[in-house]
């Protein structure tokens, strides 16, 4: 635009001295120089450069501190198991002790039984039986029920009981349930027996219980046995009414066992 401006003032200059063109005159003086115009506006950014040339490496910047220790890292497998060290030198053997005094003899023991009779007392744990009923029994003295047994050996003894229901009626009156053995009681050592004694003043009740007594007799010998149960009355009472079995099983149990201990 400057450039402009100047060629303006310069064709205005020169009509005045030379007149119109095309009319030929004499030379004019040159024009006076004018200040330049003010600065235009900037243009618009031209479009962007291709990329430079990568330059050349630069020098290598000096060694950094040294950083934290990390952590721990997991343990390595086991080592591999040493070679066995060589076996020692057996020690040498050492001087025979001194013999010890010899003790007094002792006293004489107690005669021991003989083989006979130890062997004849070993009894097979399965020599067992049992009599079941299931009915009532009203006799108030004399014997109930008797079961048959072979007993196998002659020093052992017999375990016998009974389970079931057992009644006495009557006021002040008292019945005694016990065992003969081949129709003798048993004495080694003692009876196998129950009593069962009825006070009531104020009446007379009918009380029905289930009832159990068992016991061990000895000195039975060997063979078939007749194991019997009785009822009767107690010694110095009044022997009063009896029953026997009651809407439920009785039973008369016998196992041989072996003797028992001195």
């Amino acid at each position: 635009m400057a450039l402009l401006l100047i060629t303006h003032l310069y064709f205005q200059q020169s009509t005045l001295n030379h007149g119109f063109p095309g009319i030929p005159g004499s030379n004019g003086m040159p024009g006076m120089p004018v200040m330049p115009g003010p600065q235009g506006p900037q243009g618009r950014e031209g479009p962007k450069g291709q990329i430079g040339d990568k330059g050349s490496q630069g020098v290598q910047g000096p060694r950094g501190d040294r950083g934290r220790e990390g952590p721990h890292g997991k343990s390595g497998p086991p080592g591999i198991m040493g070679i066995k060290g060589e076996s020692g030198l057996v020690g040498m053997k050492g001087e025979p002790g001194i013999v010890g005094i010899q003790g007094r003899k002792g006293d004489k023991g107690e005669k021991g039984e003989s083989a006979k009779a130890s062997q004849a007392s070993v009894v097979p744990q399965t020599n067992w039986k049992q009599c079941v009923w299931k009915s009532y029994s009203g006799i108030d003295n004399g014997k109930i029920k008797d079961c048959a047994f072979n007993k196998l050996k002659t020093y052992s003894a017999l375990k016998v009981s009974f389970q079931g229901n057992m009644r006495v009626l009557g006021d002040d009156k008292c019945n005694r349930w016990y065992f003969k053995f081949n129709g003798n009681e048993c004495s080694g050592p003692m009876t196998i027996e129950a009593a069962v004694y009825n006070n009531w003043s104020s009446g007379n009740p009918n009380l029905l219980h289930h009832r159990s007594f068992e016991g061990y007799c000895e000195n039975i010998p060997q063979g078939a046995v007749r194991v019997e149960l009785w009822v009767g009355q107690c010694s110095g009472e009044t022997l009063g009414d009896a029953y026997t079995g009651w809407k439920s099983v009785s039973r008369i149990m016998i196992e041989e066992v072996s003797r028992p201990q001195s």
